[in-house]
């Protein structure tokens, strides 16, 4: 194989300890719907010079003084336009990452430190978190970047930013710990430097940098509690940890997976792998979050059917960083669950979030248009689940000195689009993965040279056609998604034994070999868990910064609910579509807990979509549903929705 990723590189180490590989040479053109949503956040957003201009001001002047985090916009959205970047090649794009880039080496003070908090205020509520997206934003630009000298003051400046945290934070004499470089999380959101730390020492093999990510590892990411050991002994769910900041927790583990890569301790990987399948088992609801209180694991795959939730849901930082966190799960395990939980979140909670519509949300308008420019976010910020309104405000809703405002998850969202090519297609040492099935064309080259033409109108339905041009042996892995029950495979008509998982498909491949694929697309009928006993939470104590713990009850009208998936796609209401939500609706459920849908051949929604069904209802008539990404973007009552449907 030829290896694809280079020494003193960050992601060198990933060729001792993974199974699947990104594929930099990779080239990709998709068409259809998932291609508009990467091209409309390159558009509108990461195109934007004046918003790059904004967010790099934000380390000119200090602005964190209140205890913010404007200095995490720019590091979050650098990382998902490099990833954009690496899809388009558009070279606009790449020109604007490249002055904004060197803009914000430029912002450094005398002591090369790059931070939005005076020295006053250093090492104090989000400052090392916004430290952290910086170093990241430019260790992701780097994997890009055709530029030599421009990399190497891109390193000059790490190692100074790095450096001067290291001479005041540690477990020496006269310095801070780790864990109370921060009054938020007990130490979650500056322990989550693990991640650029370790990939500086990467890219430059010195070891204090080593050093100093074997530090954070040892004191467990908090001030209360050791959490690689607590996933690593897998007593507790994540929403049983003394700390449950999603988000937060979540990057301090991907720290943890980065570590592992160059140590190849065994308990770090036993670490990772518990805590990822205790997420999906007790915090992953069908649209592919967490969160159904706050941003807080909470037991979510239980409590998500509540009409009780708060407002404040299913965060979308929360979304990308699950999707990031499965995707390095997948590249490091090769397990397909990974994949699979990265679809689901791909096309419900993820592609809901964007703001397709270009809506200011009245809210927003109605509380801050006195105070400030009110403007189009290009990404919601939470997600309902059961009847409501879709996002209510901002999150992480900061104002500039300018009058403008941003927000984290308006941030992070050009993430969650640049994984996408990532993910469809993988290399593995052996041969290519096939994750996503995405209607377009993929050219591969890190075995042989190999284009793969997909054709499909997938998730409208469960047929897939990939067009192997290539002459070579190799294997083809095929993913086969945990919620078709009945997948069939050919190759050029020949049929292929079907296993869970991944189906494995090796041979002399020649130009013109075709591999069909008909996966199982009958919806299903998916019912809210009974509790059964008293669920044991932990609850936020705001202003004493630590957690109690509570007897939750679950919602006694949230067993009248029922949601309906149909392959990736959660189905949803939206009451655009003629039927109320807040109607109980009498569906026909067929034996074995399907419900058999139909796919109109003329559209009756007025409003864009990627799935369109009429589902029976007992009295003989339809409810028409979509799915769940494309209902409820009015943002206000007249497009409430609901995935969580109730019935009677």
């Amino acid at each position: 194989m030829v290896y694809i990723y280079s020494k003193n590189t960050a992601n060198y180490p990933r060729l001792k300890t993974d199974v699947m590989f990104d594929d930099f040479g990779r080239k990709s053109d998709f068409d259809g719907f998932v291609d508009r949503y990467i091209r409309y956040i390159e558009d509108f957003q990461l195109l934007d010079e004046d918003l790059w201009a904004r967010f790099v001001q934000q380390f000119n002047e200090d602005a964190d003084y209140d205890a913010g985090w404007r200095g995490e916009y720019w590091g979050k959205m650098m990382r998902g336009a490099a990833m954009t970047y690496s899809y388009t090649k558009n070279p606009k794009l790449y020109s604007v990452m490249e002055k904004t880039v060197i803009d914000m080496i430029n912002s450094a003070d005398e002591d090369g430190r790059i931070s939005s908090y005076g020295k006053n205020h250093e090492f104090d509520s989000w400052d090392m978190w916004a430290r952290k997206y910086v170093m990241l934003g430019m260790q992701y630009f780097m994997e890009i970047c055709t530029d030599k000298s421009l990399n190497d003051k891109i390193i000059e400046s790490m190692k100074r930013q790095a450096d001067y945290i290291i001479a005041r934070i540690g477990n020496e004499e006269g310095k801070l710990p780790i864990t109370s470089a921060t009054r938020h999380w007990r130490g979650l959101n500056s322990s989550s430097i693990l991640e650029p730390i370790v990939r500086l020492y990467n890219i430059t093999g010195e070891k204090r940098y080593f050093d100093f990510a074997e530090y954070i590892v040892s004191t467990g990411a908090t001030d209360v509690v050791n959490v690689f050991d607590l996933a690593y002994e897998n007593k507790f769910y994540p929403y049983q940890y003394p700390v449950t900041k999603a988000y937060e927790m979540i990057s301090c583990f991907e720290g943890l997976l980065e570590f592992y890569r160059i140590t190849g301790i065994e308990k770090y990987k036993t670490a990772l792998i518990n805590y990822a399948d205790k997420i999906l088992e007790s915090d992953f609801t069908v649209i592919g979050c967490a969160g159904c209180t706050h941003e807080l694991f909470d037991h979510s795959t239980v409590r998500q059917s509540n009409t009780t939730n708060e407002k404040i849901m299913q965060e979308t930082c929360v979304t990308v960083t699950l999707m990031k966190f499965f995707w390095q799960m997948t590249l490091l395990t090769g397990n397909s669950r990974y994949a699979d939980a990265f679809e689901i979140s791909m096309y419900n909670a993820f592609f809901g979030a964007i703001n397709t519509e270009k809506i200011v949300k009245r809210d927003v308008i109605e509380k801050y248009s006195s105070d400030c420019i009110t403007e189009v976010m290009p990404f919601d910020s939470y997600s309902p689940l059961t009847a409501g309104v879709r996002g209510t405000g901002i999150g992480g809703f900061r104002v500039m000195s300018d009058k403008h405002y941003y927000g984290c998850c308006a941030c992070i969202g050009p993430a969650g689009t640049g994984l996408i090519p990532k993910m469809a297609v993988l290399a593995a040492n052996d041969g290519y993965v096939f994750n996503l099935f995405i209607n377009g064309t993929v050219k591969m080259n890190t075995l042989c040279d190999a284009e793969f033409n997909i054709q499909t109108d997938y998730p409208k339905s469960g047929n897939v056609d990939i067009t192997v041009n290539a002459d070579g042996e190799f294997a083809l892995y095929i993913r086969n998604p945990y919620w078709s029950d009945n997948t069939e495979v050919t190759v050029d008509g020949e049929k292929i034994e079907v296993c869970n998982g991944y189906i494995k498909i090796r041979r002399h491949w020649k130009k013109g070999n075709r591999i069909e694929i008909k996966l199982d697309m009958r919806t299903k009928v998916i019912y809210p868990i009974e509790y059964g006993h008293e669920i044991i939470m932990n609850k936020v104590i705001w202003g004493h910064n630590y957690m109690i713990s509570t007897y939750d009850e679950q919602d006694p009208q949230s067993l009248n609910h029922i949601a309906l998936m149909r392959g990736p796609i959660t189905l949803a209401q939206d009451s655009r579509n003629g039927y109320s939500v807040d109607v109980p609706a009498d569906i026909k459920i067929e034996d074995g807990g399907y419900v058999d849908v139909i796919i109109p051949k003329e559209s009756k929604v007025i409003y864009p979509h990627i799935v369109e069904t009429d589902i029976p209802l007992t009295n003989g008539k339809y409810m028409t549903l979509t799915d769940y990404a494309s209902a409820g973007k009015l943002w206000n009552e007249q497009s409430k929705m609901a995935a969580w449907i109730k019935v009677r």
